[in-house]
């Protein structure tokens, strides 16, 4: 579908839900140039099942097929340069960075849109850009915990996530809509815009008429059906002295920074926890230890002192307890893409019958560096300098 023939899209996304809203976007027909870190890529593209070439997950295939890929170092000033160039070229920005990490890297949507009064910013973040849980981090079982979501999935063992990331996607459909709807107004002459959306919000219109139920009758709602996506003990939800808490401490200085606030900074080098594989090794060990280690802890407090220690972390709330809108769902049909380095066809969801688009290829890390950077003027002389300098990979 073509729909969108003529779109561009700066992409400055990583993991499921921003990469999932420019998936949609490259699957109605618009240009997407998506921005990776050099050397490592969207961490997404280290996820789980492998196959091809170096560096494309399965689960990166299937959201990113379709893009462009430029590997940028937004912390250098000579990065921030090209990245502004990139903009000036394009109709949209997504990104999904914590709130405030655009404006540090020189991009803050006020200045872009200063600059170009029709561009149209999509911000995607985990609590949304203001409010008191702003700065929370998030992954989707977080926004499954904090929505009530994972209240009304409980079973008698308690609380339940949903076991795919499905407010991650969901979110980045939500983006997708509220992107249409500012083009249009755009179109008919309304000027751009600086879209907030968050997968709280999400989360909450899918448990929109247990939101109505609740406000009708002061009851709430639980259903029946618990576990992150990195599948790490440390990563989980967690009974405590009072009350549930989810954890999301996936990456190394999240743990580190969990076992200093649980009083056990130590643990840390334990051989057993020391690293992300040996932790996923000993994960019934790691999590005994602290099933009895937080329950000793009041969920409230331990999350206000997870969040200020830079871990993702949410004690559980109930329906009654948070509120939002946004909702929308596609009918799903499949479409082959092109993994690099290998020959069998990948199997994706296109999202609709007509998005479907066969032969899109999924992008190598920095693959499109040239044609995008010689696409603004850069000579290959100039292009070869970035490149010895690390700014593009």
């Amino acid at each position: 579908m073509s729909a969108l023939l003529g779109l561009r899209v700066i992409d400055f996304t990583h993991a499921i839900s921003g990469p999932t809203c420019t998936n949609m976007l490259a699957q109605l027909g618009a240009e997407i140039v998506k921005i990776e870190p050099p050397g490592r890529g969207d961490g997404f593209r280290h996820y789980t099942e492998h196959g091809g070439a170096p560096l494309l997950s399965i689960p990166f295939a299937a959201i990113n097929a379709g893009k462009q890929s430029l590997a940028l170092d937004l912390k250098s000033a000579a990065g921030q340069r090209i990245a502004r160039d990139l903009i000036a070229t394009a109709d949209v920005v997504v990104e999904n960075f914590r709130p405030g990490v655009m404006a540090r890297l020189g991009l803050s949507p006020d200045d872009l849109r200063a600059a170009d009064p029709d561009l149209i910013v999509v911000s995607i973040s985990g609590f949304g850009q203001d409010g008191p849980m702003a700065h929370y981090g998030a992954y989707d079982h977080i926004a499954q915990a904090a929505s009530g979501i994972a209240a009304m999935n409980a079973t008698a063992d308690g609380p339940l996530k949903i076991g795919i990331p499905i407010i991650d996607s969901f979110t980045g459909y939500v983006a997708v809509i509220a992107l249409l709807a500012a083009l249009r107004t755009r179109d008919a002459g309304g000027g751009g815009a600086h879209l907030d959306i968050a997968m709280l919000d999400a989360a909450l219109k899918l448990v929109n008429t247990s939101v109505a139920v609740h406000s009708a009758t002061g009851t709430v709602p639980m259903g029946t059906g618990n576990r992150g996506f990195r599948l790490v003990a440390t990563s989980e939800f967690y009974p405590t002295g009072n009350g549930w808490i989810a954890l999301g401490a996936n990456e190394q200085t999240q743990v580190a920074a969990l076992f200093r606030v649980l009083g056990h900074p130590a643990m840390i080098d334990d051989p057993r926890f020391a690293t992300h594989s040996a932790r996923t090794a000993h994960y019934a060990d790691l999590r005994a230890w602290l099933i009895e280690t937080l329950a000793g802890f009041d969920a409230a407090m331990l999350e206000r002192d997870l969040v200020a220690a830079g871990v993702a972390a949410v004690r559980l709330r109930d329906v009654g307890e948070i509120a939002g809108d946004p909702h929308i769902r596609q009918r799903g049909t499949l479409e082959q893409v092109e993994v690099p380095g290998d020959e069998r066809p990948l199997d994706v969801v296109a999202g609709f019958a007509d998005a479907a688009r066969v032969g899109a290829r999924v992008p190598l890390l920095g693959e499109h560096g040239d044609a995008v950077l010689a696409a603004l003027g850069l000579d290959p002389a100039a292009i070869a300098a970035l490149r010895r300098d690390g700014v593009v990979a």
